[in-house]
């Protein structure tokens, strides 16, 4: 009964934060006005924070966690297939995986992805998507003649970007397209995309 109680606080305060940064900047907010939103005291506040920075990382990181695990279990399936038409099929899955999470919870993404803290939730995904690839190749120094560094620097870039234009695009495709899209970008890369289209047009 106590861990329910726990919960149920922590998610009043949580969305005391994200109500309240629909209307205000988030430098503009204090502890006061969240205890106010979530209709608790600021003693409360203190017994589950630190202060509205541990807040906004602890709801930064939930999100983030249930998409680190969803690709975490769909990239394995795409590694341990062999055929490789039934890989470009799985490879969807991914992006698909991580758009199905946002799209439950859009509106707190593109309020978190509005929050103005220096690329501290790009810093994040980077973080995680850095995670991620080196748990598939552990110790790997190289990815394919790329140094994975490199490798890494231009995944996470265009994986976050095309991922945060979806977001916060108001005309966006359907999760299944867009899903298209990243995986052809992901298996194609944008050169061999950019090479064909201009064979269409004789370029």
């Amino acid at each position: 009964m106590a861990d329910r109680r726990v919960r149920k606080t922590q998610k009043a305060i949580k969305d005391a934060l994200i109500q309240l940064l629909k209307q205000h900047p988030f430098e503009q907010i204090t502890i006061q006005h969240i205890a106010d939103e979530a209709d608790i005291n600021r003693a409360t506040f203190y017994q589950h924070y630190l202060d509205k920075y541990d807040l906004l990382d602890q709801i930064e990181d939930e999100v983030l966690f249930q998409i680190q695990r969803n690709f975490q279990q769909n990239a394995q399936k795409v590694l341990s297939e062999s055929d490789e038409q039934e890989r470009k099929v799985l490879l969807s899955v991914i992006p698909e995986g991580v758009l199905h999470i946002i799209s439950e919870d859009l509106e707190r993404f593109q309020i978190l992805l509005n929050v103005q803290r220096n690329g501290e939730m790009e810093r994040k995904i980077g973080e995680a998507i850095s995670s991620n690839l080196k748990s598939l190749f552990p110790g790997a120094e190289v990815i394919n003649g790329v140094p994975f560094r490199y490798f890494h620097a231009f995944v996470v870039g265009s994986m976050f970007s095309v991922i945060k234009t979806w977001i916060l695009d108001e005309h966006r495709p359907s999760i299944e397209q867009q899903a298209a899209y990243i995986s052809q970008l992901m298996y194609q890369g944008p050169w061999s995309n950019i090479i064909e289209e201009s064979q269409k047009h004789d370029i």
